[in-house]
């Protein structure tokens, strides 16, 4: 889902676009063609030559608009000693010497990511303790952050369900059933966006990935112990997941229709585009699990009614294999 969806990780876009940051930033880029700005720093020891040198490589980099330090300003032909230790001291410190990079991309872009890239190199060649700093550069790091810990919670969310289910049921194939319908159920929800091509807020893939995990598998949760209930009285696995279907059906919709009336008028109202984006997922999701829960779940338990009840020791397996086989029987 998240690799698919259109995901945007500048927290910028998320804010109301009447709000005077918001103008402030449009009218940069509309008016000076500059989406953000990095800030370099560079050891002060450097000599005016390589730094002008390095200045020069850095604005042939591909989306760098202009280069501002001091040697940008005053040149290499005019010697540091003769510009005010004033005016320096703005610039200048006793370890680091600021340069200021504008640039023509967006934060969070595969292009300034890149230009971040091409821009790291640059400078480590002329000094390998030179650091790039900004929104950027800072946006770059967090996308390779949270990428990794992303897929860490949700294996740990996944697992702690999964462990959840298997204690409640004594059964080690209806975790991997259970698991597997609800994770489909947002797999669909995640994967709307692309289709739509709606951007979505970084974080989305993990919110709703925990939060529709762990709020809707209580459906499936449902329709299994009734499922469970029938086959331990002897009834057939079709009988079973028929009354299983129809005493949870109403328990299902009702629940499932809470969570969407609670969280689609969030969704609808607020302004910043986050918190609606995350609400909208969140409704949608409610009712994707429902309709999943409702229609693949009895599906799977006909399917391998021989296989659940097998692998469950809460399953009196001679009256449900029992049920089986009187019914051919007969």
């Amino acid at each position: 889902g998240q690799k698919n969806a259109p995901v945007y990780y500048d927290l910028a876009k998320t804010l109301p676009k009447d709000l005077d940051c918001v103008v402030a930033n449009q009218k940069l880029e509309d008016e000076f063609d500059m989406a953000v700005a990095h800030a370099l720093l560079v050891d002060s020891n450097l000599d005016n030559k390589t730094v002008h040198s390095m200045i020069e490589e850095l604005e042939d980099i591909d989306g760098v608009k202009s280069v501002l330090g001091m040697e940008s300003v005053v040149g290499p032909a005019i010697p540091a000693d003769f510009i005010p230790s004033e005016i320096a001291s703005e610039l200048k410190s006793e370890n680091h010497e600021l340069l200021l990079i504008t640039s023509e991309y967006g934060t969070g872009t595969d292009e300034v990511n890149a230009q971040c890239d091409e821009i790291n190199k640059v400078i480590k060649k002329y000094d390998e303790t030179a650091m790039l700093l900004g929104e950027a550069p800072c946006t770059k790091d967090l996308i390779e952050i949270t990428n990794h810990d992303f897929a860490v919670v949700s294996a740990i969310s996944i697992g702690a369900i999964f462990l959840i289910i298997a204690l409640i049921f004594k059964s080690i194939s209806l975790p991997i059933i259970l698991v597997s319908v609800i994770e489909f159920a947002i797999f669909i929800n995640m994967g709307i966006p692309y289709y739509t091509k709606t951007s979505i807020p970084f974080i989305a893939s993990i919110v709703i990935g925990t939060i529709q995990l762990g709020a809707t598998v209580d459906y499936a949760i449902l329709m299994t112990t009734r499922y469970r209930k029938e086959r331990n009285l002897g009834n057939e696995k079709k009988e079973a997941v028929r009354i299983a279907l129809s005493t949870s059906v109403k328990s299902v919709i009702s629940s499932a229709l809470s969570f969407f009336g609670a969280t689609f008028g969030v969704g609808l109202y607020s302004n910043i585009d986050m918190i609606s984006s995350l609400c909208i997922l969140m409704a949608r999701g409610a009712l994707i699990s429902m309709v999943v829960v409702l229609t693949i779940l009895p599906t799977m338990f006909l399917i391998l009614d021989k296989v659940i009840v097998k692998t469950s020791f809460s399953f009196d397996k001679e009256k449900a294999l029992g049920a089986n086989k009187s019914l051919k029987q007969a």
